[in-house]
């Protein structure tokens, strides 16, 4: 099974009285979803002239998407939550720790986890990016 085959890709079918298109070697002219014509392009080296912006273009979209999720994710919490470190926190003895969150700013969160944890000697925890909380329902 080749790279580019999946399991998962579903294959065409064709009825018994259909005849199949000639097969394409131009991933220009192949008919497709436009992200796997712009990954084979990619790939072939078409486009090796423009991958420097291509990756800048990617990192600035990922960063984008970043910080508007960031903001949902502050916009979600209030004074007062129980949160939960998720197991995306570092450093790992963060993960799965409970807290409630003290302070909101426009970027962070500081988490109170009412005990020392780690190199966390006052139990408060400042300068949390949003999406590494968990908000736990009042009941937890």
């Amino acid at each position: 099974m080749s790279k580019r085959s999946s399991p998962n890709r579903p294959q065409h079918q064709l009825s018994s009285g259909a005849s199949s298109p000639p097969p394409r070697d131009d991933p220009q002219q192949t008919p497709g979803r436009p992200e796997r014509l712009l990954l084979d392009q990619i790939a072939a080296g078409a486009l090796d002239q423009h991958l420097t912006a291509l990756a800048d273009a990617i990192h600035a979209r990922l960063d984008l998407l970043e910080t508007v999720n960031s903001a949902k994710a502050l916009a979600m919490l209030s004074l007062g939550d129980r949160v939960r470190f998720s197991e995306r926190t570092k450093p790992q003895y963060l993960r799965g720790v409970h807290g409630v969150v003290i302070e909101l700013d426009e970027h962070t969160a500081t988490v109170c986890v009412h005990q020392p944890v780690g190199r966390f000697g006052s139990g408060e925890i400042r300068q949390c990016p949003p999406l590494l909380l968990e908000r736990l329902h009042p009941a937890a």
